[in-house]
């Protein structure tokens, strides 16, 4: 009975703080400046995709940038991509222009994500003045940016307080001109002063086992 009595007289205590305890929920800023992304950042790897060649790869692609490693899916066709070579640049595009480009795969330790993304007509040439958009995800965190006229020096990025898992990247409001969302120089990144957020239930042991302590003196006070 007196077993009881403690543990019922732990729990009621640990129930004063665990309402106290909350899912953190991952923030993600827009950035507009490679410098600022840069000083924000650490560790950063970048893949211009000069190595691919001005043809038709169908598949998923395993990328690198720096040290850190990612896929790269277009969809939901099954037509793969059409790299564009454009003055002695190239550009990252999905063979059909109404397919997604969505990077994933991210190494554990990516919580940023930029680059140059841009519209591109059939010969790889920008066109400007149209319209696409950017999602990034971290984990059940989501938020999305329109792109209006952006040009191929432009710099657009995402900096996450959790790790990445997922950019997307595609056309909209075409109104009968075709075009394909584009992407280049596209940069991961880590934050070395982003700590880790314990889970919820990891407070919640902590917070029991506290409440059980300070009962457990408690009693003994009493009895003493």
């Amino acid at each position: 009975m007196k077993r009881n009595h403690f543990l019922r007289g732990a729990i009621v205590i640990a129930s004063l703080f665990l309402p106290m305890v909350t899912p953190a929920h991952a923030g993600i800023i827009l950035v507009h400046d490679r410098s600022a992304f840069g000083a924000t950042t650490t560790r950063s790897g970048t893949d211009d995709f000069e190595d691919l060649e001005a043809s038709q790869v169908e598949g998923e692609l395993e990328r690198t940038a720096g040290s850190y490693s990612y896929h790269v899916a277009a969809g939901p066709s099954d037509a793969g991509f059409y790299p564009a070579t454009f003055n002695g640049d190239t550009f990252l595009t999905s063979t059909m222009a109404s397919d997604v480009l969505t990077f994933r795969g991210f190494a554990p330790d990516v919580f940023a994500f930029g680059g140059s993304f841009f519209a591109t007509d059939a010969y790889g040439a920008l066109v400007p003045g149209h319209t696409i958009e950017l999602t990034a995800a971290s984990g059940s965190d989501r938020i999305a940016y329109t792109l209006d006229g952006s040009s191929l020096s432009a710099f657009f990025g995402f900096i996450s307080t959790n790790a990445l898992t997922e950019i997307t990247l595609r056309t909209i409001g075409e109104q009968g001109n075709v075009y394909w969302a584009t992407a280049n120089n596209v940069v991961l990144a880590t934050n070395d002063s982003v700590a880790p957020v314990p889970e919820p239930s990891s407070h919640a042991m902590l917070l029991t086992g506290l409440a059980a302590a300070a009962f457990a003196r408690r009693a003994r006070r009493y009895r003493a």
